[in-house]
């Protein structure tokens, strides 16, 4: 009787857990400007090419209808090539990314964002680093313009630094 009332109180609390995690995770769809903001903040720092999903048409493409996203990586992959690393050396990860909204109106959005970023290395070396004290963390702070396009909230200029 004692086993059967244990189980019956663990199977409640995974349920009540996995009920909290899922609406949660439904509530941030991307439909905010700051969800947006912290999705491409992800991907940008992490070198990933698709962060251009989260950016408009208008902040994608400079006057020369050059995809700034491609130049942005070939600009990292010069800097780390010059350096003698590889890529994968100059991505961050951030942690602790902060927004707040600045002012808002129906079509756009400015939004305060900081984040503290650290090297995207193997978890373990990470743990190893900071019980050692040999991580370093750096802080980034920036103010981002986000427009509605299409319905969707997206990442316009300025913002994040993109090479002109």
């Amino acid at each position: 009787m004692k086993n059967r009332f244990r189980l019956i109180s663990l199977l409640a609390a995974l349920l009540t857990g996995l009920c909290i995690h899922t609406s949660s995770v439904l509530a941030e769809d991307g439909s905010s400007p700051e969800s947006v903001v912290k999705a491409f903040a992800g991907e940008y720092f992490m070198l990933d090419e698709t962060m251009s999903v989260y950016m408009s048409e208008k902040a994608l493409y400079n006057e020369n209808d050059v995809n700034r996203v491609d130049m942005y990586l070939r600009v990292k992959k010069q800097e780390a090539a010059s350096r003698g690393l590889a890529l994968s050396y100059l991505k961050m990860r951030p942690i602790l990314m902060k927004t707040h909204v600045l002012s808002k109106d129906e079509d756009t959005a400015v939004i305060g964002f900081k984040a503290v970023m650290v090297r995207s290395i193997n978890p373990l070396y990470r743990i190893v680093g900071y019980v050692f004290g040999l991580i370093e963390e750096h802080e980034f702070q920036t103010t981002v313009t986000v427009v509605r396009e299409n319905g969707l909230w997206k990442v316009g200029l300025p913002g994040f630094a993109f090479p002109v």
